[in-house]
């Protein structure tokens, strides 16, 4: 069965402070524009403070977060489309563009780049409502505009904006570069701060103020994205996955992996095996 094209683009504006709480990496890209206020923005193990006219793109299957920064009112318009929708527009070069080859990243474009980006955004927002004869091939277009822009934007850029780097945020990048790295053994709150000779209420505390994650919830997710990786390209018993991606029991690997992808491991080796 084909998959159906996926696109979507909101504009929301929330005042006072907003943590993002829904699914925290998926398989679709992902377009952040900031309109208004500010924002953190967890992305590639750092954290971002995002401005006026910032623009994040972030890859598929790449873990982050948005949360507060201060109490201050935002304002943002969010691209979410997956490889279905650009199908069509490969073959005039869109797969050339180096975004969807790397890392995400974070822009800070000129006011005069911000008006072109926010143009497009705007006729994707009106395209999308009104939903005319041809609409899809219409936004599949304007996609191509911003991602094009986007890729010029970047490769113009004299220098990347760089991530936050307090000292306890130096501390946080130390700790999520270690379970990254030991995500497959039996870690704990304890194992982890004793590593790094810190207590565990100190841990948690500098943990979820840097990153919006619980230490736990982030580590779920590393286990879990290595797990539907492992599901989808080895042929491995999914007992010997969730042994491999560090998980206790059987039991909690099938739990934690539906309570984040929605379906049971079973089903996604079904729906995703390459």
């Amino acid at each position: 069965m084909d998959t159906l094209p996926f696109f979507d683009v909101e504009q929301i504006k929330r005042t006072g402070t907003f943590n993002m709480d829904s699914d925290h990496f998926h398989e679709s890209y992902e377009i952040y524009y900031l309109l208004s206020g500010e924002r953190y923005y967890y992305v590639n193990d750092r954290i971002y403070a995002l401005q006026v006219g910032d623009l994040l793109f972030i890859n598929k299957n790449q873990l982050h977060r948005t949360t507060s920064k201060g109490r201050s009112t935002h304002e943002r318009i969010l691209i979410n489309f997956d490889d279905a929708f650009i199908e069509p527009l490969l073959e005039l070069g869109a797969g050339e563009l180096p975004l969807f080859q790397g890392e995400s990243f974070l822009l800070r474009p000129d006011v005069q780049e911000q008006g072109r980006i926010v143009d497009i955004l705007h006729a994707m927002l009106d395209e999308q409502k009104e939903a005319a004869m041809g609409y899809m091939p219409y936004l599949q277009a304007l996609i191509l505009q911003l991602l094009i822009l986007i890729g010029r934007i970047r490769e113009a850029a004299p220098e990347p904006v760089l991530p936050e780097s307090s000292e306890k945020q130096r501390r946080v990048y130390r700790i999520l570069e270690y379970l990254n790295a030991h995500y497959a053994e039996r870690l704990t709150l304890q194992s982890i701060a004793e590593h790094f000779y810190i207590s565990e209420t100190y841990l948690c505390r500098i943990f979820k103020q840097t990153t919006g994650f619980t230490v736990i919830e982030y580590l779920n997710y590393v286990r879990i994205r290595e797990a539907q990786t492992l599901l989808k390209e080895t042929e491995h018993r999914i007992t010997a996955i969730a042994d491999k991606t560090g998980f206790d029991s059987i039991a909690h690997f099938g739990r934690v992996f539906k309570q984040i992808v929605k379906r049971s491991p079973l089903q996604y080796r079904k729906q995703n095996k390459v």
